[in-house]
Order: C-alpha cells, then sequence, then structure tokens
C-alpha cells in the first residue's frame, strides 16, 4: 500500500503518533488511520487532529476533561485547538467579523480569550487591541471541548446554559459551518 507523505514524514506514523500520544484504543488508531487516507489533502492534517480530538472527547468523561483542562497543559491544549480551527476555517467570502471565545475556568479563576478574524473566506488571529468582536462566545471549558470536539451542538449548549451568546445571531448560525466544526455521527447500533 502506498502511503502518502506530509513535510517528509509518513502519514501513517502521524497518525499513529497522535493516537498514541492522546490514548486512544486500537479501534480509535484504525479510525485515524482510515482518516488519513480518506480526507482531502487540502486541510488533511488539520482534518486529522480535528477527528482525533473528537474521538478523544467522545471516549472521555467530564471529570477527566475538567482535569486535563485545568492542568498545566490548558494553554498547550486550547492554542492546538484554535490553530487547528483556523486552517479548517472556510467563511463564507462576504464574513467579515471578530469573534471572541471566552473560555472559563483556568486554575487562577481567570478567563482565557482567544479572537478570531473571519475575513476573505479565511480565519487568522486577532490580537486583543483594534475591532470589537461581532460576537462572543462564553463557555465552560467542558462544554468548549464537546463543542470543538463535535460531540455537542451550539444549539444544546445554548438549551443546557453552557454557552452564552452576546453579539450578531446570524453569525453565530453560520459560525459551525464557517469554522468548519466538526459533527457528531451516529454511532452504528451493537447487535
Amino acid at each position: 500500500m502506498h502511503n502518502e507523505r506530509w513535510l517528509g514524514y509518513d502519514l501513517d506514523v502521524i497518525a499513529s503518533a497522535i493516537a498514541t500520544a492522546i490514548g486512544l484504543s486500537s479501534a480509535g488508531r484504525q479510525m485515524v488511520m482510515k482518516t488519513v487516507h480518506r480526507r482531502p489533502r487540502k486541510h488533511g492534517f488539520a482534518d486529522l487532529k480535528a477527528e482525533a480530538l473528537g474521538c478523544w472527547v467522545r471516549r472521555t468523561s467530564d471529570q477527566r476533561l475538567q482535569s486535563v483542562i485545568r492542568s498545566r497543559v490548558r494553554g498547550v491544549l486550547l492554542w492546538l485547538i484554535f490553530r487547528t480551527i483556523r486552517q479548517r476555517a472556510q467563511p463564507d467570502m462576504r464574513v467579515n467579523a471578530v469573534v471572541e471565545f471566552r473560555i472559563a475556568g483556568r486554575r487562577d479563576g481567570g478567563v482565557d480569550r482567544y479572537r478570531l478574524a473571519l475575513a476573505a473566506g479565511r480565519a487568522s488571529k486577532s490580537g486583543l487591541a483594534g475591532h470589537e468582536p461581532a460576537l462572543t462566545l462564553e463557555l465552560e471549558p467542558v462544554a468548549f471541548l464537546r463543542l470543538a470536539g463535535g460531540i455537542a451542538s451550539p444549539q444544546r449548549l445554548l438549551i443546557a446554559r453552557k454557552l452564552k451568546l452576546h453579539g450578531d445571531l446570524m453569525l453565530a448560525l453560520a459560525l459551525p459551518t464557517a469554522l468548519r466544526l466538526p459533527t457528531s455521527r451516529p454511532r452504528p447500533s451493537k447487535r
């Protein structure tokens, strides 16, 4: 079988390393390996990271997610998630807005703020200075992980009062599609 390469690395090796790093079972590893081979290469590695995050979040309890997001790896984990979101995003060419995510639950009681500038069909990092956000999303950390992993929809989080929106609600409706957030697939029934 022909193995694809990315920056000189065998994608099977990268997929295996990601699966091992987040502690996936052999079935989870196989899912990651299949993802490597079926995704178009434009966003291949970002898609792989998003799929691995979804798999990890789906298989992890809320208590364990809370423990991880309150640990010292919080900053790196959030940075990786937002980097992946920026790489995968494909907003409408007409969208020109700044979206701010506020993720509560830091160890010091503070809130992490991440801004994404959506313009010209791309998402980029936006500093805190400058434009006011057109939309602000306030989330608890586990709810954010569930949203970013495609396990919980924004609508479910709103109903459960784990997500608060401020600003342009039309932009909020288009955001999951524009950012290409993963969607939860139904699990096959066991017989």
